[in-house]
């Protein structure tokens, strides 16, 4: 695609986030005059846009019109004028919808459309490139946009504009779209606000052991304003002034007798008589303080009582959160609900229905259902889940099923396409049974360009899933498919009439996983079992006639308070071609990582992970390659004073041969130091120092690279590299270099360029540049 084809893109991008700029200042302007025409200014422009009047009450400011002059600036290759005024569209000021009062006075408003995001350019250059093709001076041009679009607060969308292109023969130019409803933000917000009405019967326990307590508080409040009281202490003194001259206390009869019973609220009624001589009020003044302590005892207790309650609460918050983000179905809604007392009009219209929405998404969108039918595979068309209490998922569209599919430019190639309808019962994530039915078309092969025709790659296929919680830490999966022959040994030609034959049990796959945690020892286990049918086929499975059986055993388990965490599994996959000259494999293969945490200690990480490569050399000759790989790794993150620091170790080791992938640098030994100092908040110094020993040469290299903020919006950095090739006496000199400029309300620009080194011919290092130029504005 030419950068004039993808300039209308960049233009509607711009124009999104220019229109979303005023959702998020929510300060949308007045409207314009009836009586003239409408028109917005934009900097930077020559000549204004026209506005849409939508009706007599509400306009809405729209782009109808681009500039005349930008096709003429691109064809004339002034590309830098473009930009500038493509780069401007988002410092609008105000853009949205402007409600008017039939009296002509503008009343603002809040706009019902949020839009949030980014957008970003992205250029990269490389000098040279040897993987996959062999080419010189590439260019790549990606425009990106992504956008969170909510509709009045409560409905989540999101949207993504994607463009690439570029100068490579090779490559392919291309355009990507995904909108999707975002059914995770969705549902954390409805999670959010039923969380906030806790159950009802913990609230009224709440409520009461509150008022008790508010009650308790005013009594020790009062008691505690008698005690202080300064009258009451004048009365102390003069009684103690008239004992000491023999005086006698007796109550005063002409009070009335709730008027005695206050001079004393310890005693109960019918304590005292009127002839009985009164307390002094040394003796009150005692009991009252006893009482003052008691209360203070009493609303201790109750506070722990209510704290406790609190915090209960707390923890009941977080694992129902847990567990609503885990399985939320309407139904369960709905009984939360009333158990909880959540009216409905706290929650969006339609928000049943579109909880049952598990994922939908339109443009570049990911379909990931189950292991036999299609796990992980990109399509461009439409795909959608509904899980009420039963289960409908559909998903049609165009595959570009090889990763050489979606980067070849390679027009021939046939259209792929996949079709799948899954229906059933049961929530996902706990206990279902799913049908589906998959039909398509895939390439597995090359194509040389010179054939007339190409075979008939379509295919057709049933699974039967279950899944099954035995417990809260325990799922079992198990599914069964069929499906139709490949063509060539498929001589009826009829897809269904294959995929139903109960003789043949070559096109049948069978999956069986298990996984599981132990609480007490908080162990996390996972194992399966896999068995492919030699004419099986899915999207799910790359499969050249070959019966296939694999398994795997793995298990997690954290030692020492999860200081350490170890974890380890063995794995077998065998291979048995039904040709008369067969392979078998039998390989176990043995992986073990284990990762140390300590306070204030290093991060260690050891691991010994295994790799093999099946080759087909003709149909009768194959060969297997097999090696491991010994990784240990240690980080350290502190502060020396108010500077901070983090070193980094790492090892690796490649037990591999020349032949084994065809290695520059096969059964190598690596080693890598990396230290880096940050001085302050501007500045960042980092070493780094490796040695490669190999069994021809060693490589010797050594980087040194600073990072300096000027100023807020001004950053640069720069940095030099050696590298050492022993056998060669090769000496080699790199450097790199950085900017980055944020400009207000514009967004930030950053270049970077690095001249490097890459594998050559005859084993030697030749030289590589690459640059990259991004642009980045969130809003």
């Amino acid at each position: 695609m030419s950068l004039k084809k993808a300039l209308p893109i960049l233009l509607i991008g711009w124009m999104v986030i220019a229109l979303g700029i005023n959702s998020v200042s929510g300060q949308p302007p007045h409207p314009p005059d009836k009586s003239e025409p409408a028109y917005l200014l934009l900097p930077g422009l020559p000549f204004a846009l026209p506005a849409i009047h939508v009706s007599a009450d509400t306009a809405l400011t729209v782009y109808d019109t681009v500039p005349y002059y930008l096709p003429a600036l691109v064809k004339e290759r002034n590309l830098s004028k473009a930009l500038m005024h493509l780069f401007l569209l988002p410092n609008i000021e105000s853009i949205g919808y402007t409600a008017t009062t039939p009296g002509g006075a503008a009343a603002r408003k809040k706009s019902d459309l949020v839009i949030h995001g980014n957008v970003l350019y992205n250029m990269d250059y490389r000098s040279y490139s040897d993987t996959p093709y062999a080419e010189k001076d590439i260019y790549y041009h990606t425009v990106q946009t992504y956008l969170d679009i909510t509709w009045k607060d409560q409905y989540p969308m999101r949207l993504y504009l994607t463009n690439r292109f570029g100068n490579s023969s090779f490559t392919r130019h291309f355009s990507d779209v995904n909108f999707n409803f975002n059914t995770t933000d969705f549902r954390n917000r409805i999670v959010q606000k039923i969380n906030t009405y806790p159950p009802a019967f913990m609230m009224d326990s709440i409520t009461l052991w509150k008022n008790k307590l508010d009650l308790k508080r005013i009594e020790l409040t009062k008691l505690t304003a008698r005690l202080n009281d300064p009258g009451l202490k004048q009365r102390l003194v003069e009684e103690k002034e008239r004992l000491l001259y023999g005086g006698t206390l007796k109550y005063d009869t002409s009070w009335p007798p709730d008027a005695r019973k206050l001079l004393d609220p310890i005693g109960k009624a019918g304590d005292f008589k009127l002839d009985t001589p009164v307390l002094s009020w040394q003796n009150r003044y005692v009991a009252w303080q006893k009482k003052a302590d008691s209360l203070n005892n009493e609303l201790a207790q109750m506070e722990k009582k209510y704290y406790d309650l609190q915090g209960k609460l707390k923890d009941w918050k977080r694992t129902a959160a847990t567990k609503r983000k885990a399985a939320f179905s309407p139904g369960e809604l709905e009984w939360e609900m009333e158990e909880r007392q959540v009216p409905d009009s706290i929650l969006p219209k339609g928000y049943k229905q579109l909880l049952a929405i598990r994922s939908m998404g339109v443009g570049r969108t990911l379909v990931n259902y189950s292991e036999l039918s299609a796990r992980n595979v990109s399509i461009t068309g439409f795909q959608a889940e509904y899980n009420p209490s039963y289960y409908v998922a559909v998903a049609a569209g165009t595959v570009d099923y090889r990763f050489r599919d979606f980067i070849v430019n390679n027009k021939k190639s046939p259209r792929q396409y996949l079709y799948m309808l899954r229906t059933g019962w049961g929530q996902l994530g706990g206990n279902n049974i799913i049908l589906t039915w998959y039909s398509g078309k895939k390439q597995l092969f090359n194509n040389s360009g010179a054939a007339t025709a190409y075979p008939d790659y379509r295919l057709l296929g049933f699974t039967l899933e279950g899944n099954y919680r035995l417990n809260d830490n325990t799922y079992i999966t198990a599914e069964l498919a069929k499906s139709s022959l490949p063509y060539y040994n498929n001589t009826s030609k009829d897809l269904f009439a294959t995929a139903l034959s109960m003789k043949d049990h070559s096109n049948e796959a069978y999956s069986l996983k298990l996984q599981s945690r132990l609480p007490a020892t908080q162990t996390v286990f996972t194992g399966f079992i896999k068995q492919y049918g030699a004419n099986f086929q899915s999207f799910s499975l790359v499969t050249t006639g070959v019966k296939q059986k694999a398994w795997l055993v793995q298990a997690e388990q954290p030692f020492f308070k999860k200081k350490l965490l170890v974890k380890a599994s063995l794995k077998e996959n065998d291979y048995n071609n039904l040709q008369a000259v067969s392979y078998h494999a039998n390989t176990v293969f043995k992986t073990i990582q284990a990762t140390l945490r300590l306070p204030k200690w290093p991060v260690l990480l050891v691991g010994y992970y295994p790799s093999a490569q099946l080759t087909k050399l003709s149909d009768e000759s194959y060969i297997e390659n097999t090696f491991y790989s010994l990784v240990a790794n240690a980080s350290y993150y502190y502060s020396l004073g108010e500077t901070a620091m983090n070193s980094v170790a790492t090892y690796s080791r490649f037990y591999n041969r020349q032949a084994d992938s065809g290695f520059l640098h096969f059964n190598t030994t690596n080693i890598m130091l990396n230290h880096a100092v940050f001085f302050s908040k501007r500045f960042t110094w980092q070493a780094t120092g490796s040695a490669a020993v190999s069994a021809d040469y060693n490589l010797y290299s050594l980087d040194n690279d600073i990072q300096y903020a000027l100023t807020d919006w001004l950053s640069i950095g720069a940095g030099v590299k050696y590298n050492r090739q022993t056998n060669y006496n090769l000496v080699q000199w790199g450097y790199k270099n950085n900017i980055l400029i944020k400009i207000k309300r514009i967004g930030e620009l950053q270049m970077m360029l690095d001249n490097g080194f890459l594998p050559g011919p005859e084993k030697r290092l030749v030289e590589n540049k690459t640059g990259r130029i991004s642009f980045f504005r969130t809003f």
